[in-house]
């Protein structure tokens, strides 16, 4: 039970969940040229050998992934501080940190469909619940201008990843680890970093020309229509992002902490009127 309230704990199990996602998105697109979005990965992991422990594991992961950023943005584990910028990325974090969420759900939801349910399933993944939000956002006044902004801070994550990519921000922490994890690591976020950029540009096209939202998968396949061999290489640079996700669970040391003792003194701090986002 001591684990289970270690913050450590649910990096490692969360970082491991989110390598073994894009190793097989990576390796589908690489293998058999389909381009599948976060969603889609996460059900097809019910069709390899021994699917349903994977995808237990998966939702464990994913779930602790999730937690993890929700709780470093809110306790600022990263030490970012509580200037605007500062804010900006630990609202960045939750907010990834929800969308973790949604995929750790996708993996449980998968675990209570028939084996004939896959193809009905797609739909109900992460692609699914996406477009039917941005559906919801664009109906409501003032919606495309949301989805404008929501696209534009989509292109801010992006550029963030080609930062991360640049300066091997990725390392903080990594003593240990393989000499090769610094030039894939670069490699790998690039690659992730030029999709996630077309999704905040479908985005923002959904704000302003009323288009319908698309997914990572979207963005993928868009590659492949442009280009095969663009397509291969950010395929192999995703295989390479889940390889250095895995390596980050086994290396990477943070400032541990009890995350039931600490957030317990933040909502007494918090009590005391303080702001959600300062320490």
């Amino acid at each position: 039970m001591e684990r289970v309230r270690r913050i450590e704990t649910w990096m490692r199990l969360g970082y491991a969940a989110r390598g073994l996602v894009y190793l097989l998105l990576g390796y589908i697109a690489l293998t058999s040229n389909k381009a599948l979005s976060t969603g889609e990965t996460v059900q097809a992991f019910k069709h390899l050998p021994a699917g349903t422990i994977l995808l237990v594991l998966l939702a464990l992961g994913l779930f602790g992934y999730g937690f993890y950023k929700i709780y470093s943005a809110i306790v600022d584990l990263d030490d970012h501080g509580d200037d605007g910028k500062a804010k900006v990325m630990r609202g960045s974090s939750a907010l990834g940190g929800l969308g973790y969420w949604l995929l750790s759900f996708v993996a449980l939801s998968e675990l209570t469909k028939g084996d004939g349910a896959a193809e009905a399933g797609r739909s109900s993944g992460s692609g699914g619940a996406q477009q039917d939000a941005a559906n919801e956002v664009g109906k409501a006044a003032g919606g495309d201008l949301l989805l404008t902004i929501v696209g534009i801070a989509v292109l801010a994550v992006a550029a963030s990843q080609f930062w991360i990519a640049y300066k091997a921000k990725f390392m903080t922490g990594l003593a240990g680890a393989p000499p090769w994890v610094k030039p894939a690591g670069q490699l790998g976020y690039a690659a992730r970093a030029v999709v996630v950029a077309i999704v905040g540009w479908f985005v923002v096209q959904a704000g302003v020309d009323g288009e319908r939202i698309r997914t990572f998968g979207d963005a993928l396949a868009m590659t492949r229509s442009h280009s095969d061999l663009l397509f291969k290489l950010i395929a192999s640079g995703l295989i390479l992002f889940g390889l250095v996700s895995l390596m980050i669970a086994r290396f990477r040391r943070i400032a541990d902490e009890d995350v039931v003792s600490r957030l317990s003194a933040k909502v007494h701090s918090n009590g005391a009127g303080r702001g959600p986002f300062q320490r």
